[in-house]
């Protein structure tokens, strides 16, 4: 009886702190924790990547709930890698994808060819609609 009870209340004290760390959790780290994740070979400039994901969470291009869990889950999120093919790791890489796509597209790195040792800075935020934030458009010659 002494083992169940006190089994019970470590998984209410876990319970207890997954439910408060889901609520405190900010859309914006997650955004952060995704892109110093997956861009860790990459020099990024920090404060850049904050504003980045200050820009996108303004968006609401990705659904809160789903980057509370991701900025929830902390520590355990970016020690882990997700590999599996079932439908929950497929979509939290579709989400990292479309996160990462969106910053790299923002940033300075492909503007100029510069080394690859260079700090990789955010330009601003990319606009499909707008020509002239396309990355990869050359003047005419």
């Amino acid at each position: 009886m002494r083992r169940r009870g006190l089994l019970i209340g470590l998984g209410s004290l876990c319970g207890v702190l997954l439910t408060w760390r889901y609520f405190d959790s900010r859309s914006q780290d997650a955004i952060a924790a995704v892109i110093h994740k997956r861009l860790g070979y990459l020099r990024l400039d920090q404060a850049g990547v904050r504003q980045f994901a200050g820009d996108l969470d303004a968006k609401h291009q990705i659904s809160d709930p789903k980057l509370d869990l991701l900025a929830a889950s902390g520590p355990l999120y970016t020690r882990l890698s997700l590999g599996g093919s079932d439908p929950a790791s497929k979509h939290i890489t579709n989400i990292e994808d479309s996160i990462v796509t969106s910053f790299l597209l923002s940033s300075d790195l492909f503007s100029s060819h510069d080394s690859q040792d260079r700090v990789v800075r955010y330009v601003g935020m990319f606009d499909v609609l707008r020509a002239c934030s396309n990355p990869f458009a050359r003047p005419a010659a």
